[in-house]
């Protein structure tokens, strides 16, 4: 023979307990879900964002909006003085440099023909191109070195219009002695125009 339990509780009973635990069990955690999630949402309103937005009132949008005008007329101003100083500079980057000048000088010239001074005028501007008239002063042993030294000087790209002003026959003192003995040579001015691009 089997024996068998027998509950002498009722169903109904029982069914009511557990349902009235799930109910419970379900409540409660319902409960607890929509006060952790209002929780949050309090915290973001009330702590949170107002950290994030600041309270902007007229006078401060005004005050803010004076400090970004200024900041922009400071701005243009630098702009300004930088253009300025950008022209000043392509001016003179436009000219042609003394060192490549020097450097034609000094292919034309001859061993018995020396300068003494050597002056770089005005600046006149046509066609994109600058052009200075210069003025050679110096000193030449022979008419005839002095005639090569000027056929050289005419003949670089570098010079243009390269006209003898004067030669005269002059002495000088000579370098070698004691200052006493002199030496025949030829003073010489030459004029002409320096070419640039």
């Amino acid at each position: 023979m089997a024996l068998r339990d027998i509950n002498l509780i009722p169903s109904d009973l029982i069914y009511g307990r557990v349902m009235s635990r799930h109910l419970w069990l379900w409540g409660l955690s319902l409960l607890l879900l929509v006060t952790l999630i209002s929780s949050y949402y309090f915290y973001q309103t009330l702590v949170v964002l107002p950290r994030k937005r600041p309270e902007t009132t007229v006078a401060d949008m005004q005050k803010h909006l004076g400090v970004t005008i200024d900041e922009i007329s400071s701005t243009e101003q630098e702009i300004e003085r930088l253009n300025l100083q950008e022209a000043f500079l392509k001016r003179f980057t436009r000219n042609q440099p003394f060192s490549m000048l020097l450097l034609e000088m000094s292919q034309a010239i001859n061993q018995l023909t020396w300068l003494t001074r050597f002056d770089i005028d005005s600046i006149r501007e046509a066609d994109n191109q600058v052009a200075r008239s210069f003025r050679l002063y110096g000193y030449s042993f022979s008419n005839d070195e002095l005639g090569d030294f000027l056929t050289r000087l005419s003949s670089q790209d570098l010079f243009r219009d390269v006209v003898l002003r004067f030669a005269k026959e002059t002495q000088i003192a000579s370098w070698k002695g004691d200052g006493k003995d002199r030496v025949k040579v030829i003073q010489f001015q030459i004029e002409g125009v320096i070419v640039g691009t």
